[in-house]
């Protein structure tokens, strides 16, 4: 991955989203509670800075996160779509998808949210804890270490 330092001004952001689709972030709050003190007060230091940047903005009061996973409608059986709200036609040009809200999918080339059991225990008002990985940084050669 590029590192920060190298791009171009206000492209950070951007370009740690990569190529996803994303018109927001969603970040676990145990994992986040689960890190460091150091760090934790930095991301609260960075999101009090995004909130005052932005209070002039309207915003939604708030959102519906659920766990998912992307599944092309062509492979999940169409109960399953019409459960989730999904419209659901077969005919002799091929099978139309249409969202909860109206929208077309195209089979084999979008993929639709499917609901899953969130693997990541809920923050239990603060108590929840993951253990970070700790990471280790190794010498890529010799060379290195010896400089």
């Amino acid at each position: 991955m590029t590192a920060v330092t190298d791009l171009p001004d206000n492209d950070a952001v951007h370009t740690w989203f990569e190529l996803t689709y994303s018109n927001y972030l969603v970040l676990p709050r145990t994992l986040m509670q689960s890190m460091p003190a150091e760090w934790q007060r930095r991301m609260v230091a960075c999101l009090e800075e995004l909130d005052e940047a932005f209070e002039h903005v309207e915003q939604a009061p708030g959102y519906n996160v659920v766990a998912c996973r992307w599944e092309s409608p062509d492979v999940v059986p169409d109960d399953v779509l019409r459960q989730l709200g999904f419209n659901v036609e077969h005919g002799p040009d091929g099978s139309r998808y249409e969202t909860p809200d109206g929208q077309e999918v195209e089979g084999r080339h979008q993929c639709v949210p499917l609901p899953v059991v969130d693997p990541i225990p809920h923050y239990d008002r603060g108590r929840a804890r993951v253990e970070p990985y700790e990471r280790v940084d190794v010498p890529v050669n010799q060379t290195e270490a010896t400089r």
